[in-house]
């Protein structure tokens, strides 16, 4: 299966926390499925490091790279149709990074491995958690 990872799910579980399902474990530290990461989220975790929001975590966006690496996983690019898929959401989530994700997993046909109630109110996304 084709998986786009929101960044708590990465996080919790790179930090072991209990929050994340089985299904969410077993999904990331899998080799059959095929892991994407959003350029987005990657932007949005850098902000929170910046900020001071991510102590348990690193000083540095670097690091979420390497990790990304080491667990097989594709930064997804954001794309000008991304964008443009964007501008047509319904409201059912105001965060902007989160957005795109939506719309990156609509328009590259990826199940969506998070645990934002708020995204399962979008019909075109599956979410997995």
């Amino acid at each position: 299966m084709r998986v786009l990872v929101d960044g708590h799910a990465f996080v919790w579980a790179l930090l072991q926390d209990p929050r994340v399902s089985k299904k969410a474990r077993s999904i990331l530290f899998s080799e059959e499925h095929e892991l994407f990461f959003s350029l987005a989220t990657l932007w949005k975790l850098s902000l929170k490091i910046r900020l001071g929001k991510l102590r348990n975590l690193t000083s540095s966006i670097a690091y979420l790279n390497d990790e990304l690496a080491e667990y097989r996983i594709t930064v997804l690019p954001i794309t000008y149709q991304d964008i443009l898929a964007v501008e047509h959401l319904e409201y059912h989530h105001r965060d902007p990074f989160d957005r795109v994700l939506i719309a990156q997993a609509i328009n590259n046909n990826l199940a969506l491995l998070t645990n934002d109630a708020n995204i399962k109110f979008y019909p075109n996304v599956t979410t997995l958690w």
